[in-house]
């Protein structure tokens, strides 16, 4: 199996990006040495809100596939120590904020 490390520039890459279990992103990607660049490639690509990410990044050209599930945070994210919950500082599944 491939690590992170085998990505070269001149691979072409296909990222299929699942979000409950529906397909909503598909990018063909080349001019990438590392696992960390197709990640930013998937977040400026991302539809905003999608949440958790399931990715499945294909090497066309070494022949290699891996998995990868990823987070994103919402635009405009709260920092940490900014809670905006409920009025009783517990946090809520429910909360929109």
């Amino acid at each position: 199996m491939a690590t992170f490390s085998s990505i070269n520039r001149t691979d072409l890459l296909q990222v299929t990006g699942r979000h409950g279990g529906v397909t909503v992103l598909t990018l063909t990607i080349s001019g990438v040495s590392s696992i960390g660049d197709v990640f930013r490639q998937v977040r400026t690509s991302a539809p905003d809100g999608c949440g958790i990410m399931s990715l499945s990044l294909r090497n066309r050209t070494q022949g290699w596939t891996q998995q990868h599930n990823i987070v994103f945070k919402t635009r405009g994210a709260q920092r940490a120590g900014e809670f905006r919950g409920k009025p009783d500082g517990l946090p809520s599944l429910f909360d929109n904020a």
